[in-house]
């Protein structure tokens, strides 16, 4: 098949081209000169839909601006959706994130929720992936939530027992590999969620353990309300990854049944004690 992949040169979009080009597809990736997705050009993105059969979404963002995530999660997935309709294009696969809803009070999961919302108000056949917080290295995430499990003292807010179920990266490719081979019925949502939940203290301890190789680090309380005043700077200072909006993604846990994962899969996912490594 001749396959659109946005995103092919990120954290998870790396992997799924290899999986397709291992299994023969032909596919297009468009650089940032060929697709820009903040200034999207009608024309470019027309030649580069030309005589494709699928679209696969698997940018994400995280910024300090609103205005920028709304933009690269919404506005122009819609405009891709509506170009690659009047072009014929049936089916589309998009990458969006566990809680995605256009009636979160975060701007990340309200702007992947919209866009979601729009590509399948707009192609013939949508199929969604919502993946939890996903473990993989090369991941901006990811690679803090490392920096932080080697520390032998960790100060963390409500002592880390905020609930996460980690999902493995090469299992979120090969999820969204194997959507766009054997497309499901219209608007069909999957949760990508690990075999296992576990508290952010656990993970980071699982991490400690498997990626260092030390013992237990000593885990000191930090209320929310005493860390909320540094969290407007915070989010400057990290671009968005550190901001109130991802303690109350935090806050509202990050879980799901993984059920139509296991299907999609063909096996039941791993849990973070098997993937971090």
């Amino acid at each position: 098949m001749n396959i659109v992949l946005l995103g092919g040169s990120g954290f998870v979009g790396s992997k799924v081209a290899k999986i397709l080009q291992a299994n023969g597809h032909n596919l297009t990736m468009p650089n940032h000169q060929e697709l820009d997705l903040l200034n999207p050009n009608r024309q470019n993105i027309e030649k580069i839909f030309h005589n494709q059969n699928i679209i696969i979404n698997a940018v994400g963002i995280m910024s300090r601006f609103s205005e920028i995530l709304e933009k690269v999660h919404y506005q122009t997935p819609k405009l891709l959706a509506e170009i690659a309709a009047d072009m014929n294009i049936k089916y589309w696969v998009q990458l969006s994130a566990l809680g995605a809803d256009e009636h979160n009070q975060t701007a990340f999961l309200s702007s992947k929720g919209r866009g979601d919302n729009a590509v399948a108000a707009i192609m013939p056949v949508v199929n969604i992936a919502r993946p939890s917080v996903i473990y993989g290295r090369g991941g901006a995430s990811c690679e803090l939530f490392i920096k932080l499990a080697k520390l032998p003292i960790l100060g963390l807010p409500e002592k880390g027992d905020f609930i996460l179920q980690p999902v493995f990266v090469d299992e979120v490719a090969l999820g969204l590999a194997n959507m766009a081979e054997k497309p499901m019925p219209h608007g069909t949502v999957v949760n990508m969620t690990g075999g296992k939940v576990v508290s952010m203290a656990q993970y980071l301890a699982i991490m400690r353990q498997n990626l260092h190789h030390k013992p237990p680090a000593k885990i000191v309380n930090i209320p929310i309300n005493a860390i909320k005043p540094f969290l407007p700077i915070s989010k400057i200072l990290s671009n968005g990854m550190l901001s109130p909006d991802s303690i109350k993604m935090l806050q509202d846990g990050n879980t799901a049944d993984n059920g139509d994962f296991a299907r999609l899969l063909g096996y039941p996912p791993k849990s973070a004690n098997e993937f971090v490594l």
